[in-house]
């Protein structure tokens, strides 16, 4: 089995285990806090309690809910939208292991990584919202003495008081997000590291179909004007957005701890929404820190990852802006008590609203001009690949005319030894005559003499 089949299967059954759990989750949930509403309704008074709840020109002024059945509808409402984003993913997975239309590629794989990561930050932030903080050792310990007396009454949700039951959707909630977040991460690193060892293709679903004559197109110069105009376009709007992104939420964490001061702060703070909201605008801005640090290395001159990269920045700024408009539904009414309303939690709303708006946009520009985008980091590479390789080429004749200069020195030593040899033996042989003449006239004269 090779990777991408296990890449798929892995993904799939995380994702279907986060359905089937938040599933689960949300009609537990929504079921008991419409149990609790009804019995209120049905006349045993506990609905005319003075909670202060009595708002007007709210659409729930008939049902007179209490703060405890709020926060628990609230509870199935965050359930719902994890399942909802969770149930996204299947159109990134289907861009990369449809049997037809799909395609293994690091552009597709770089969209899914960022998409399930910030599925991952989403749980994250349901995980800081559902929190429990409020809870205290004297509730827990008369949690404990009353589950002791019950004497296994309590094997029905429904028995327990209202504090109790909603303490107890909050733990799951919270344990489930958690889990889920923990879960989304680790898939998302295995794709991530799975699409680094890819090849740059410049190729997708969503280019046209001749992609001999594309990629003869992203070659030329205009492609390349084109794709660094664009580039530089988004890039300095990223600077823009991200930046303001962070400063908006580290003003909102700065007036959120300043308005957890105080009397109200203090009845606040026992009732755990103020420090829910800190944690979620602190995870905000160390995630927001983390998004605008990679955009930028993305869209700037280092291209970061390629193709790789500019599908995690698609991905990642589309499921953002998700993750912004959770937050938004999350905190749109934090407080609903007339008079008291935080309004740090309503900043937060509308600002996340507005945030994820821009975001939407900035990710569907990516996605419009991504041929363009890709086109100009394939031309980047060709064009470097040539350099390089006529780089190569020119010390690779300089090494083959020093070779070539080598051998024809050593050609030329070995022909003058060759034309020494020559020339001795030449001389040995005219000596040698030598010798012999003398010799031969030496015993003629000597012949002459006897005679």
């Amino acid at each position: 089995m090779n990777v991408s089949n296990v890449l798929a299967i892995g993904t799939a059954i995380t994702t279907l285990a986060a359905l089937t759990t938040l599933t689960i989750l949300f009609f537990q949930t929504a079921n008991s806090a419409l149990y609790t509403i009804e019995n209120n309704d049905s006349g045993d008074g506990s609905g005319d309690n003075d909670d202060g709840d009595d708002d007007d020109g709210k659409w729930w002024e008939d049902l007179d809910l209490k703060r405890e059945e709020r926060a628990t509808l609230k509870i199935a409402l965050n359930t719902l939208l994890l399942g909802i984003a969770s149930a996204t993913l299947f159109v990134p997975m289907t861009r990369v292991w449809h049997p037809s239309k799909g395609l293994y590629d690091r552009f597709n794989l770089g969209v899914l990584a960022a998409s399930t990561f910030m599925v991952g930050n989403i749980m994250f932030v349901s995980f800081w919202n559902s929190a429990n903080f409020a809870a205290g050792e004297e509730q827990e310990n008369d949690n404990n003495n009353n589950n002791n007396d019950d004497d296994g009454n309590n094997d029905d949700n429904y028995e327990m008081d209202e504090e109790e039951l909603l303490a107890h959707h909050r733990k799951i909630a919270s344990i489930s997000s958690l889990i889920l977040a923990l879960a989304f991460s680790a898939i998302s690193a295995c794709i991530y590291h799975a699409g680094k060892k890819l090849p740059e293709t410049g190729r997708h679903p969503d280019s046209s179909s001749s992609s001999n004559s594309n990629r003869e197109t992203t070659k030329t110069s205009y492609a390349q004007g084109k794709s660094a105009a664009h580039m530089e376009l988004f890039y300095e709007i990223w600077k823009v957005l991200s930046t303001c992104t962070i400063a908006i939420f580290s003003i909102l964490f700065l007036a959120a701890c300043i308005l957890s001061l105080g009397e109200e702060g203090e009845r606040r703070r026992e009732e755990g929404g103020a420090i829910n909201l800190i944690f979620v605008l602190l995870w905000m801005i160390i995630v927001t820190t983390g998004i605008l640090v990679m955009g930028r290395k993305i869209l700037g001159e280092t291209k970061l990852n390629g193709e790789l990269g500019l599908g995690i920045l698609s991905g990642g700024t589309m499921y953002f802006a998700l993750l912004l408009f959770v937050v938004f539904v999350l905190n749109v009414n934090v407080e609903d008590r007339p008079g008291r309303e935080d309004g740090a939690g309503l900043a937060t709303s509308f600002a996340c609203f507005f945030l994820s708006i821009m975001y939407l946009a900035f990710s569907l520009g990516m996605y419009k001009f991504q041929d363009s985008f890709i086109g100009g980091i394939i031309a980047e590479d060709d064009s470097s690949r040539v350099d390089d390789s006529s780089s190569t080429g020119d010390f690779r004749r300089m090494e083959d005319e020093t070779g070539m200069t080598s051998i024809v020195q050593f050609a030329l030593k070995v022909d003058r030894l060759i034309q020494g040899l020559d020339s001795s033996r030449v001389d040995d042989d005219s000596n040698t005559g030598d010798f012999q003449r003398m010799e031969d006239e030496t015993g003629m004269e000597s012949v002459v003499e006897l005679t």
